[in-house]
């Protein structure tokens, strides 16, 4: 009897100890993500988004095609930027908390979400606030997508390829497709076998 009290404490211990550190690596996300409204006041929405991604070890690409993968070489607050056009998140920790970020971009037309641990369907829920300019996106071996998540993706009424492939949190992919397919019919859906050259 004591052995089992003594597992049952050392199990509530364990589990106590996972629940905080979750929590704290989920708020340092949250702060790494999180939108500053007083800095997109006042340095604008594409310099603000292009901050957030790079900082969460993302890369991004500017309407004048010169790619950008270190926050570190941002220009100065003083100088402009120009626009944002495209997002890869490949790897990074962009999460949903950053996705509000997309607002106001008006250029940006391309989102990559590829192995990112982070990307769920909040995120994809997110992606709602590039649906006026998105038109390419692709979600990838993002293991905490769901079904759910994919659907939410039939709102981006702009989207003209959609790229899908290794999302093992996906039961029915196909179904999935067929969702989207009906909402958007103009939208072009890729496999990974189809992806090379889009």
């Amino acid at each position: 009897m004591l052995c089992i009290r003594k597992n049952i404490l050392t199990f509530g211990q364990n589990a106590r100890t996972t629940f905080q550190k979750r929590s704290f690596w989920e708020y340092v996300n949250m702060m790494f993500n999180k939108p500053d409204p007083d800095r997109i006041k006042l340095l604008g929405p594409d310099r603000t988004c292009a901050e957030w991604v790079l900082r969460n070890g993302g890369k991004v690409v500017w309407a004048n095609g010169k790619k950008q993968t270190d926050y570190n070489s941002l220009p100065p607050d003083t100088q402009s930027v120009p626009k944002l056009t495209e997002i890869d998140g490949t790897g990074s920790s962009i999460s949903h908390y950053g996705f509000p970020h997309l607002s106001g971009c008006t250029d940006l037309w391309k989102i990559i979400l590829d192995n990112n641990k982070y990307i769920d369907d909040r995120a994809l829920k997110g992606l709602n606030h590039g649906k006026d300019t998105l038109t390419h996106v692709q979600v990838s071996e993002c293991v905490n997508v769901t079904d759910m998540g994919v659907k939410e993706l039939s709102s981006l009424n702009k989207l003209q390829t959609l790229v899908l492939f290794k999302l093992s949190g996906v039961n029915n992919l196909e179904d999935c497709k067929k969702h989207i397919q009906s909402k958007l019919p103009n939208c072009k859906l890729i496999g990974e076998e189809e992806k090379v050259g889009v």
